[in-house]
This record gives C-alpha cells, sequence and structure tokens, in this order.
C-alpha cells in the first residue's frame, strides 16, 4: 500500500510537469506567429510597391524674373529633373496680398522663346510666363515673396524675393557721381576735388603726411537711393569697394583704408602699402558684410589713412587716383 501511494505522488508530479511545458511552448509559438504576421505586413507596407511611399520631389533649377516691359513673372527651368506642369503651383505675395497660378494661369515657351510649350513638361530651358495683374498688384518698387511649389510632395523647390529694379547706374559709383559727394584731406583742412577721383586716369588727388602725425583723406558718396530706384527694403547681394593710390616718389608709404556705414568705423585689410619697387597699388574691397541696406549705403563713408614716420627732411605725400563702389542687388 505504501509503494502504490509513493507511486501516486510521483505519477502527479510528472504530471503538472508536462502540463506547464507545454503552455510554455504554446506561448512561444503563439509568439512567433504574430511577430511572421507582422513581419509580412511590415515587408508589404515599406516595399517598393507599398502605397507608403512618398511622392518623389524633382531637383531643379529654376531662375526668376519680372519682365518690366511687359509686367510678366518669368521662371527659367536653368537644369536639373523635368517637371509636370499640372503638379505646378506658382505664389506671389505683396504687402500681404497673395495669389496663387497653376498651369491654367500660365503659358511655357521654349529655349528660343518662340512656341508654346504642349507636352505637359517643365524642362530645361523653358520658360513659364505669368501675368499676374488678374490676380494681384504689383507696383514698381514692390518687393514680391514667390513661391514655386510641386503640390504632388507638398514640398516648395524655390522660395525667393522679386522686385522691379530701378533704373541702371554706372558700374562704379565714386563720390562724383552724386551732387552732394565730398573729398577733404584733414591736414589742410580743406576741400578735394571729387573729379581727382572720379576715373582711373592719373589724375589723382594730392596730400602731404607729416612727421608723427595721423592725417587722411575722407570721401562721401551721398548716394541717393530713390534717385537709383533701388527699394528700401533691398538687401544687397554685393558691394566692392575699389581703391587706386600712386606714388610719385621713393618714400615708403602704408595707408590703410576705413569705411563707415552711418553707425560704426570698420577698418580693410590689406592696407596699401608701397615699398622701394611698386609706385601704383589697385585694392579691391568687399564691403557687403558692412554695407547690407539701403541706409548704411546712403550713410557710406571712405576714408584713408597715413601716419607720418619719417626724418624732419622728408616730404611724404599720398595720391588718391580713385575712390568707387560697384553695386550688386
Amino acid at each position: 500500500m505504501t509503494f502504490i501511494a509513493e507511486g501516486n505522488k510521483k505519477c502527479r508530479g510528472l504530471t503538472r510537469d508536462c502540463r506547464a511545458v507545454s503552455e510554455v511552448m504554446g506561448a512561444v509559438l503563439m509568439i512567433a506567429i504574430v511577430v511572421l504576421a507582422f513581419s509580412a505586413v511590415a515587408l508589404t507596407v515599406f516595399s517598393d510597391e507599398g502605397s507608403m511611399d512618398p511622392p518623389h520631389t524633382p531637383h531643379t533649377n529654376l531662375r526668376e524674373n519680372i519682365n518690366t516691359s511687359e509686367d510678366t513673372v518669368q521662371i527659367f527651368h536653368n537644369g536639373g529633373e523635368e517637371i509636370d506642369l499640372k503638379y505646378i503651383k506658382i505664389i506671389l505675395e505683396v504687402d500681404g496680398e497673395r495669389a496663387e497660378f497653376d498651369m491654367s494661369d500660365f503659358e511655357v515657351f521654349d529655349p528660343e522663346r518662340n512656341n508654346i510649350i504642349t507636352d505637359g513638361v517643365f524642362a530645361l530651358g523653358d520658360c513659364i510666363v505669368i501675368d499676374p495683374s488678374s490676380k494681384i498688384n504689383i507696383e514698381h518698387g514692390d518687393v514680391v515673396d514667390f513661391y514655386f511649389v510641386h503640390t504632388e510632395s507638398s514640398q516648395v523647390i524655390q522660395k525667393t524675393k522679386l522686385w522691379i529694379k530701378g533704373k541702371e547706374f554706372p558700374e562704379w559709383i565714386t563720390p562724383h557721381t552724386f551732387p552732394g559727394g565730398t573729398a577733404y584731406d584733414s591736414y589742410t583742412e580743406k576741400p578735394l576735388d571729387t573729379e581727382l577721383v572720379d576715373k582711373i586716369n592719373g589724375k589723382s588727388t594730392s596730400s602731404h603726411i607729416p612727421k608723427d602725425k595721423l592725417m587722411y583723406e575722407n570721401f562721401t558718396f551721398a548716394i541717393d537711393t530713390e534717385e537709383l530706384e533701388i527699394p528700401e527694403s533691398t538687401l544687397f547681394t554685393n558691394i566692392t569697394l575699389k581703391i587706386v593710390c600712386t606714388r610719385h616718389d621713393n618714400s615708403r608709404i602704408t595707408m590703410k583704408p576705413e569705411i563707415y556705414n552711418g553707425s560704426q568705423w570698420t577698418q580693410l585689410a590689406p592696407p596699401i602699402s608701397f615699398d622701394g619697387s611698386n609706385n601704383y597699388v589697385e585694392e579691391d574691397y568687399p564691403i557687403t558684410e558692412y554695407v547690407k541696406t539701403t541706409t548704411e549705403l546712403e550713410n557710406l563713408e571712405v576714408r584713408i589713412l597715413a601716419d607720418g614716420h619719417a626724418g624732419d627732411n622728408a616730404d611724404k605725400t599720398f595720391h588718391v587716383d580713385f575712390v568707387g563702389i560697384h553695386l550688386e542687388y
């Protein structure tokens, strides 16, 4: 009897262990099935054939322009991928007023601007021409916010500012260009003739450099941005200052140019130096970093400093042949 009871206890224990193993294996199999199912779904969704693949955004180079003779906005395809015209939306915004244009609002011309494109594709060399007057009023001097949108991918391909540029201005603007421009010699405390620095032609100012004393020639441009028809909100892309100096003796001279933008003076590098071999120095200084707005341009001054370190009998002079700035915006 005792033997049988002990055997029953062992059987019951073994039976309980088997049930535990069966439950664990069942859970493992269920997890494996779920993982495989999700893997199959993910493979379908994220494969190249899946519906979650986002639309392609074209990589295209564009150039925009306002044609003042026709009062139209032009967009040129300068390279990159072609774009289906039905996915193009162009947005123009002026002073908070906004207008949208699609392919029903514009025409597309070939590179020679002779024929209208009818194949439905904006390709290399093509030009989109928009007459915005039916939807928005753009007046002379207005700054236009421009957006080129690819609607299929909901991406802005290009965002920029457009404006009707003012009349053409000289390649170089000098202190002689505008009536208010001046030139001044600090040693004599007298004005200089601005015409002497208007052209690179051999005519130049002449200023004495005294011993152990800092002196300078100062030039104001008095640029009238309204007369040049430059919009007030313009941010310049390039302003270059050119200075040409000459030497008429054998003295060693080093001069330091500075500019003033209405709020501070900034020294420019490199200095203008004459050693024993050169009698002519021409330097171009990019100054867009310091003169960015129309207000700073209107207040622009240039100062060329020289410091005399010579013996009592030395007679140093320096000569400025040209001072001018080149503008781009």
